[in-house]
């Protein structure tokens, strides 16, 4: 496991970024490893998404320990589980407002249209299945032969 933290790296480092947004900058009191940042950026995709997911899992450490309270001293991590509770709301709003999905109205234009239609991995609208098909005369639903002579309506045999 290892921890890292390189402020040179935080323009093109989404780890680096993610750790700068969790909080944990400081070498001597190390709260999340890379590799569970790393984690958290493969499973959201932008990093306000990922610093939400580093900040509920803080939270949820903490929440498993105590308050302590000796004489004078205290020592309340549930402020603290609450305080990461907290930021990975604000962070979990941001990646909704700044995340990559969008959301989208095809077939407003006749190019958007044209394009979703042609598109070969698009599937079949149920609506449209059998639409064109034209049943009617009806053929022969194999090789029976000849038709049977049509019946005169008029009765004059």
């Amino acid at each position: 496991m290892s921890w890292t933290y390189d402020t040179s790296q935080m323009t093109g480092n989404a780890m680096m970024q993610t750790r700068y947004l969790v909080g944990d900058t400081v070498s001597s009191d190390q709260q999340v490893q890379d590799e569970e940042i790393m984690f958290a950026l493969s499973q959201r995709p932008t990093i306000y998404g990922a610093a939400a997911m580093v900040c509920r899992s803080l939270a949820s450490r903490l929440s498993r320990e105590a308050d302590v309270v000796d004489r004078d001293l205290r020592t309340t991590l549930s402020a603290r589980a609450k305080a990461y509770a907290a930021r990975a709301t604000e962070y979990e709003t941001k990646a909704i407002v700044r995340g990559g999905g969008l959301p989208y109205a095809g077939g407003l234009s006749i190019a958007d249209k044209i394009q979703n239609e042609q598109n070969p991995d698009r599937m079949q609208p149920q609506f449209n299945i059998g639409m064109e098909d034209n049943y009617l005369p009806v053929a022969p639903a194999s090789n029976e032969g000849t038709p049977s002579p049509a019946i005169s309506e008029s009765g004059d045999d």
